[in-house]
């Protein structure tokens, strides 16, 4: 009888690992990671793989890089990874590493500290003034989900704290650390679905295109905007410094407002392209208003303000010491935008009806709300066949994202206020609907922000 059910059991081992050695292979982030793990493992490094991460865009993630400790090179949890006897201690020329592993989607970018007194800030200087960004080479940018840092001997010391970036929405990594007499097998070589092929050489697109003549420039920015309704457009003239800067101060009225930097062109034939980078900012507070970071030769600010006030635009790009021209196109605030929760939220409220080309209200907001940074749900009651526009804008507080929903039956709309943005806002239209569900998302600091619905005829 035992020799019977030792037979039976031996068969049904066999089914078994028949079974499972016909079973597709599954691989997912854990799978790669242990790849990678075994892989050096075996190479005789000593491994170890970290936590699990999981990391937001735009939330910077610091983390702690130490050597695996000496007596094993096979990490804990790592199948068919067997033990290997690792050296007693760490050597001085030994190399650490440490690969960062994501979704093959996620895009992200790892940057180590220098060593003290590696790169001072007269260097760092120079190499800037050459073309060269010291913060940049330390940058390593991922390659399919992947990103990988070594370093050897004395550099081991950068490894201390990895700063990991995400610029993919959000992204969940497994970390694998290794310390190895010489750098580990190159991780597209483990994992060579995650590989990429050559890359094309960029190639020149030559000189900007230039922007001509400073005075039909200025003209054809003044028929633009009265050609979109513009009250009026005034210009203001300055000379920029000797390297192309220089910042206007200008008192504005209340209303909406779109500044346009334009530069006169040098006639010398050797000369700096002319590309105007700007910004807008209350005098006082210095609340950025808006801000021009574009390729183009010309600067564009566009913002509302609830009351009248000085604001300062600095600026960059000239050619030199020459003519440089602000022009400013004035629209009058809409009627019937609220000024009772303040002046920054009935500029930010005008912001959203003017940036969304909404006709002026012709009544009194038929709701409003208050709330604070989170996510907010606001049910209205609406007329079934009439149509409405709905503005968030902030109150007080700093901004990192602000987002404006409605949901009404079956349609949906949604608006962002898009970088350094303090408003949003949707049109819709109720068909047989009675009400509607508004929802306002907004991260930041200390965020307070008023929405305001009004029907449009």
């Amino acid at each position: 009888m035992a020799r019977l059910a030792r037979t039976a059991a031996l068969t049904l081992l066999a089914a078994l690992a028949g079974l499972s050695a016909g079973a597709p292979a599954r691989a997912d982030l854990s799978d790669d990671a242990a790849r990678v793990a075994r892989m050096w493992s075996l190479s005789g490094a000593r491994v170890a793989r970290l936590p699990p991460l999981f990391i937001e865009h735009g939330r910077t993630r610091l983390v702690a890089i130490t050597p695996p400790p000496a007596g094993t090179s096979g990490a804990a949890g790592i199948p068919g990874v067997a033990g290997i006897p690792g050296a007693a201690g760490a050597k001085a020329d030994e190399c650490l590493t440490a690969a960062f592993i994501a979704p093959r989607i996620v895009e992200f970018t790892l940057e180590t500290s220098p060593l003290a007194g590696d790169v001072s800030a007269l260097e760092g200087l120079v190499q800037r003034l050459r073309g060269r960004d010291p913060d940049e080479e330390r940058r390593v940018h991922s390659v399919g989900g992947a990103a990988v840092i070594t370093r050897c001997g004395p550099a081991r010391e950068e490894l201390g704290r990895v700063a990991v970036e995400v610029l993919s929405p959000r992204g969940a990594f497994d970390v694998v650390v290794a310390s190895s007499s010489a750098p580990p097998e190159r991780i597209e070589a483990i994992l060579p679905e995650r590989a990429f092929g050559p890359e094309a050489p960029r190639g020149d697109p030559g000189r900007p295109a230039e922007p001509g003549p400073l005075d039909a420039r200025v003209a054809r920015a003044a028929r633009r905007a009265r050609a979109e309704g513009a009250l009026r457009v005034v210009p203001t003239e300055m000379s920029s410094s000797v390297v192309g800067t220089g910042q206007f101060s200008v008192k504005l009225a209340e209303g909406c407002h779109r500044i346009d930097l334009m530069a006169e062109v040098p006639s010398a034939t050797v000369r700096r392209a002319t590309d105007l980078d700007a910004e807008a900012r209350e005098a006082g507070t210095g609340r950025q208003l808006d801000r021009d970071r574009s390729d183009a030769p010309d600067g564009r600010l566009d913002f509302c303000l609830g009351e009248p006030g000085v604001v300062e635009v600095p600026f960059l790009g000239a050619a030199g010491p020459v003519k440089v021209v602000l022009s400013d196109a004035h629209w009058p605030l809409p009627p019937f935008v609220p000024g009772h929760f303040g002046a920054r939220a009935r500029g930010n409220l005008a912001a959203a009806l003017h940036r969304r080309h909404a006709p002026a209200p012709r009544a009194q907001p038929i709701a409003e709300a208050v709330g604070a940074q989170g996510d907010t749900l606001v049910p209205v009651q609406v007329e079934p066949g009439r149509c409405y526009f709905a503005a968030a804008g902030l109150v007080r507080g700093e901004l990192r994202a602000l987002r404006l929903s409605v949901e009404l039956g079956d349609h949906a709309g949604r608006d962002d206020a898009g970088d350094g943005g303090e408003g949003a806002g949707v049109a819709f239209c109720s068909d047989l609907e009675e009400s509607a569900a508004l929802r306002v998302g907004a991260r930041g600091n200390s965020a307070v922000w008023v929405l305001a619905v009004w029907p449009m005829d």
